[in-house]
């Protein structure tokens, strides 16, 4: 009897570390399709890749924040902004959201680099709807990418990935 109400629960909680573990690959994966396009200065589709980047983020942010409880505000107030902070300028999202200054006070370094999996490739979103022209530009969106790709290797030590 015992093992038929734990068996559901470990396969439950089994599951649940996987779509973690799944919701991280996908977005690493997505991280280094879109830096390989970047760093080649080619593709039509940048915005949408930075875009599909945004969306991915979000339930990673949103699980980073049951594992790191005191990241919440902050994760929020940027999660309240996540669908339009690719219209911002450029200049209101580096201020804003990319140096705090419209967050809340940064509890823990740790909810810096969550919100970075979101700020990052926010910014080459609204990088690319602006155009990417020059091979200035190429260079900065993957330099965006090459870091988020460092904040996402210290979000994955955060959460014992």
């Amino acid at each position: 009897m015992r093992f038929l109400i734990l068996a559901p629960l470990c396969l439950l909680l089994s599951l649940g570390a996987h779509a973690d573990a799944a919701g991280l690959a996908a977005y690493q994966q997505q991280a280094k399709t879109l830096l390989f396009k970047l760093q080649q200065q080619k593709g039509d589709d940048i915005e949408a890749q930075a875009k599909q980047l945004v969306e991915l983020s979000k339930p990673l942010l949103s699980d980073f924040r049951q594992q790191y409880p005191q990241c919440t505000e902050y994760l929020q107030a940027l999660n309240d902004v996540a669908d339009t902070l690719a219209d911002l300028p450029l200049e209101e999202i580096e201020s804003g959201y990319h140096a705090d200054g419209k967050l809340p006070t940064l509890p823990t370094a740790e909810c810096y680099h969550a919100k970075d999996l979101l700020v990052h490739p926010a910014t080459v979103q609204a990088m690319a709807r602006i155009g990417l022209q020059q091979a200035d530009d190429w260079i900065d969106a993957a330099h965006e990418i090459e870091e988020v790709l460092e904040h996402f290797g210290q979000v994955q030590i955060a959460i014992g990935h």
